[in-house]
């Protein structure tokens, strides 16, 4: 067989070919990472039982906690993860095993593509990799010596070893050059908080959030999201809430208060007091002569307990929305705003974006009972459960962490 030149966009199809001959698979490699590559070697071991070993380098925090603990799994237990020393792991190796007429015979994969997702492609902002295919013969045999000398000096990887990296992870989560390189550039500010990138941490949060007011500006979106002076999300949300929930009532507010509170201003300021959301025109005349009604209910949503939730939110949502002329975007505005570290704000220019990161239907999300798997999809997040902080420079976000995703969603018109 000659040696065959295979790029960036082929590497999925024929690894998904290669495994469906194969009886056993080896793989070297810096990096790994959850994506469609890894789904496909699971698929491989649990439907045809092909046996898996693989040595992985984590260098620079490159390779993802998920990939490891998974690649674990379908190897059953053979995983060999190289310690970051000061000698760095870059091999890239893929050796295919299988047996034709009583011989074993294997053919070999070797070049730049590491086990990640932007190393297989699959998507637009994939690197650009070229691997070449060898075998059968004696160049796959002296690659499949190189493969076991190399195993044989590497210790054993317990799951106590990937889980202490795992926390050594999200201490320390890979750098944005790094992770464009294993999980590929985003290119839509909601990327930042999908399946492939999300933080497992809530310093991870941060960065996310960090990396979502670049994008914002370079969207040319004067917004900025944590800064507690400016106009940002952090500070719409802490000056509407005390507002909302300040002891003066909404009716006798002055109209500069008002415009805050609703989320419209004067011209210069228009766009970023409506950061979250706005209650409009027609809804404000509603929610001001519910008041009492409306005050009650989202003091309730204040004091409750975290199991309470998402229960007691659902049920506010319901009674908000019995009143005439408040829709799903007062409510849930009114209800984020009263709770930010716990609610979401929904809204036409958000649904998209929830749902492409939940996997719901956006036009559903509205109703109250898909809101509630909205608000179960946030708190299976790791990032969200990743507290309460002892850095007192995370402190805000854990107060806010909730209402700030409106920053990665929300796509004005």
């Amino acid at each position: 067989m000659r040696p065959k030149v295979l790029r960036s966009d082929d590497l999925l199809t024929r690894f998904s070919a290669l495994l469906r001959q194969a009886c056993s698979v080896d793989i070297a490699t810096a990096w790994a990472t959850p994506g469609e590559h890894l789904r496909a070697l699971a698929d491989a071991a649990a439907s045809r039982d092909v046996k898996i070993r693989a040595i992985v380098g984590i260098s620079g925090n490159g390779t993802h906690p998920d990939a490891l603990e998974k690649l674990s799994g379908i190897a059953a237990g053979r995983l060999r993860i190289v310690p970051d020393r000061d000698r760095l792991f870059h091999a890239k190796l893929y050796l295919f095993k299988w047996h034709e007429g009583g011989v074993v015979k294997r053919q070999a994969w070797i070049g730049s593509a590491n086990f990640t997702r932007a190393g297989f492609g699959g998507y637009s902002n994939a690197n650009e990799e070229i691997v070449l295919e060898v075998g059968p013969g004696e160049r796959v045999d002296a690659l499949a010596d190189w493969f076991q000398e190399r195993w044989d000096r590497c210790p054993d990887s317990p799951i106590s070893e990937i889980r202490r990296y795992a926390k050594d992870w999200k201490r320390s989560p890979p750098n944005r050059q790094v992770r464009q390189i294993t999980s590929g550039a985003v290119s839509a500010r909601r990327d930042l908080l999908d399946d492939v990138h999300r933080p497992l941490s809530l310093k991870g949060y941060h960065r996310a959030l960090e990396e979502c007011e670049e994008l914002l500006r370079g969207e040319g979106r004067g917004w900025k999201i944590l800064d507690p002076q400016g106009g940002s999300y952090m500070r719409a949300i802490s000056d509407r809430h005390g507002l909302l929930l300040g002891e003066t009532s909404w009716s006798q507010l002055d109209s500069d208060s008002q415009r805050r509170l609703k989320g419209s201003y004067r011209h210069e300021d228009l766009e970023w007091w409506g950061l979250t959301g706005r209650i409009v025109r027609k809804s404000w005349p509603a929610v001001r002569q519910n008041e009492r009604k409306v005050r009650a209910s989202l003091d309730a949503v204040r004091r409750a307990h975290d199991r309470e939730f998402p229960d007691i939110a659902v049920d506010t949502m319901r009674t908000l929305m019995d009143i005439d002329d408040v829709g799903y975007g007062t409510a849930t505005l009114l209800l984020t705003l009263a709770r930010p570290d716990r609610l979401l704000s929904l809204n036409t220019r958000s649904q998209k974006g929830y749902g492409a990161l939940s996997g719901l239907s956006p036009s559903t999300l509205g109703e109250p009972e898909n809101y509630r798997k909205l608000l179960r999809w946030l708190y299976r997040q790791r990032w969200y459960n990743d507290g309460p902080p002892t850095d007192e420079g995370l402190v805000r976000i854990w107060e806010s962490r909730a209402a700030l995703v409106d920053s990665f969603v929300y796509e004005p018109t």
